[in-house]
């Protein structure tokens, strides 16, 4: 994958996926890979919410960068709570209760609510694009604000 507009080090900061922050992870939780991945699917999905606008975007041209931040920690935290869910194993021992996995209800509920905003604000972005298509735009001095 070339490169996308958010980095990995960006989203990592965004959600606080650092291995100093990660006291019960050794490490980060989410592999290199799956937040490639999940910038992939993300992407995908995006091209396939109605209203079509007849673009397609790749993860280097997607039109937002905290929209693709709010997609990829749905997509990842939904994913985990399958995971969670899956490998949920309650042990006691002498009065000592162990389950280290039960976070698939948090996981779920996060990922549910950052998956909800992503398609909502996804569905007003493309909107937004189609009405500017075939209306024009009307320019602002806000549009051209320094990031």
């Amino acid at each position: 994958m070339a490169t996308s507009i958010i980095s990995e080090k960006e989203l990592r900061i965004w959600a606080t996926d650092l291995p100093a922050l990660n006291t019960l992870v050794d490490g980060v939780r989410w592999s290199p890979e799956d937040i490639e991945q999940a910038i992939i699917n993300t992407v995908d999905k995006f091209n396939t919410i109605m209203p079509p606008t007849g673009m397609i975007y790749t993860p280097e041209s997607f039109p937002s960068r905290s929209l693709l931040a709010t997609g990829v920690w749905g997509w990842l935290l939904k994913g985990a709570a399958v995971g969670e869910a899956s490998n949920n194993l309650q042990y006691s021992a002498t009065g000592v209760q162990i389950n280290d996995r039960d976070k698939a209800q948090v996981f779920m509920e996060m990922g549910n609510d950052f998956w909800k905003e992503f398609i909502e604000s996804a569905k007003e972005l493309k909107l937004s694009q189609n009405i500017s298509r075939a209306y024009g735009t009307i320019h602002s001095e806000y549009n051209w604000r320094a990031y």
